[in-house]
């Protein structure tokens, strides 16, 4: 009957018969096997009876079920598997086949003795675990895979599993001793004995090869050529790269006429002037559209009530107002934008550019310009007063503009033609 042993190399050892149905194994005390420990789920793993074969299935747990050291979710149980389940030890034992067998398993007399090192009971020739402590044993039988598809054991160098027809897990081929390259590229010659101990049965090297036949050596050689391990091919050391010479960029001719003086800002009394005659021009242009209008309502007798003055006049004089401010925006916009200075600067000597050199300014600076006037107004005037302690204007700074004297600098009155825009002096002479 199949049984379990819990911890058999412990003195806490116990044996569980397994019957033909579930048994869970858990921490939670409803399980069929109880494992108070931390590293085993409440509902760790089951074994179940199916067909003629006992089942471990893993519950989905946290650290998992392994089987002679492998995680599984699902495996056939066989005589003498060790399950680990947390820190305990699951020996499985299945005294049915042994007893279905007939007879007893009797080893020849000359074969050795295959003994626990553990607990010195004996072992049957395959077996990876001891039957009695759950040891693990030396093997002692061919080499053997697992075929993870079925679980079942095919011995090596098999490379398909007998039950299933799956492909094996090929392991790691052990290198081939390093002397076996010169003894295969010697020919003719006999290999110099080695150092260590003579094998037991050396392979005698013919002195003479048959003509158009290779020898046994080379034909072994040939045949073991594919199983050899690749030369080393040493590798080549990085080529050292020079580093580029500096070299000294040649000389560019300077574009710029030095013998030109910088150009010269404009002072603060030119400014104020030129500024005083700009407003005064536009507070007559703009008075002169105005005062038709105050004239008209003043004229004119209103009335006891609102009802009884005219609409026309009304929507004429509201409609004048907005008239008015876009002329006087006009005005400073066009005469900076395009001319690069309305009348009053021309008169005391003082034009706008950019800080760029820009001249003309351009219609879309000049109106930035325009709102830093406001700007300036509705602080009372400070913006224009920074002027005066050697500071740029507000709306100088915002609209990114400077004003300077006219014909400061070698600069003249604006050039006649678009096409002598651009170029120096000395450009424009040679032209």
């Amino acid at each position: 009957m199949a049984k379990l042993i819990v911890n058999p190399t412990s003195s806490s050892r116990r044996e569980i018969s397994l019957s033909r149905t579930l048994v869970s194994i858990g921490r939670d005390p409803s399980n069929d096997l109880v494992l108070p420990d931390a590293m085993v789920s409440r509902r760790h793993a089951v074994i179940e009876y199916r067909g003629s074969q006992y089942y471990l299935r893993d519950c989905n747990s946290s650290n998992g079920s392994l089987v002679n050291g492998d995680r599984v979710s699902e495996r056939n149980l066989r005589d003498g598997d060790l399950v680990a389940i947390g820190t305990a030890r699951l020996l499985f034992r299945d005294d049915l086949h042994d007893e279905e067998a007939g007879a007893k398993v009797v080893q020849h007399p000359s074969s050795p003795r295959l003994v626990c090192p553990s607990c010195q009971a004996e072992y049957r020739k395959g077996d990876l675990f001891c039957r009695q402590c759950g040891s693990a044993l030396a093997p002692s039988s061919p080499p053997k895979v697992i075929c993870t598809a079925c679980g079942t054991a095919v011995l090596l160098p098999a490379r398909f599993c007998n039950a299933c027809g799956t492909a094996l897990p090929r392991p790691a081929a052990e290198e081939p001793p390093r002397e076996a390259a010169p003894a295969a590229s010697a020919g003719d010659a006999v290999a110099p004995p080695p150092s260590g101990p003579a094998p037991e049965s050396p392979i005698e090297v013919e002195p003479e090869n048959t003509p158009g036949r290779p020898s046994a050596e080379k034909a072994q050689a040939l045949a073991l050529a594919p199983a050899l391990a690749p030369a080393i091919v040493p590798r080549e050391r990085p080529m050292r790269v020079p580093r580029p010479a500096l070299v000294e960029p040649w000389p560019t001719e300077d574009t710029h006429d030095r013998s030109t003086p910088p150009t010269a800002l404009a002072s603060f009394s030119r400014r104020l002037g030129g500024g005083a005659l700009d407003l005064l021009a536009v507070a007559a242009g703009l008075g002169a559209l105005v005062t038709p209008v105050i004239l008209y309502w003043r004229s004119r007798d209103l009335g006891p009530t609102p009802a009884d003055v005219p609409f026309v006049p009304i929507v004429l004089s509201l409609t004048l107002a907005p008239v008015a401010l876009a002329l006087g925006a006009f005005y400073f916009i066009y005469y900076w934008g395009v001319r690069a200075a309305t009348p009053g600067k021309r008169l005391v000597g003082i034009e706008v550019e950019g800080d760029d050199g820009a001249h003309p300014i351009g219609i879309s600076r000049a109106a930035v310009r325009l709102l830093g006037y406001a700007l300036s107004g509705v602080l009372l005037g400070m913006g224009f007063f920074i002027v005066a302690f050697g500071g740029t204007a507000l709306h100088d700074r915002i609209a990114g503009t400077r004003v300077v004297r006219r014909g400061s600098g070698g600069r003249g009155a604006p050039p006649s033609s678009k096409s002598e825009r651009g170029f120096t002096p000395s450009e424009r002479e040679r032209a």
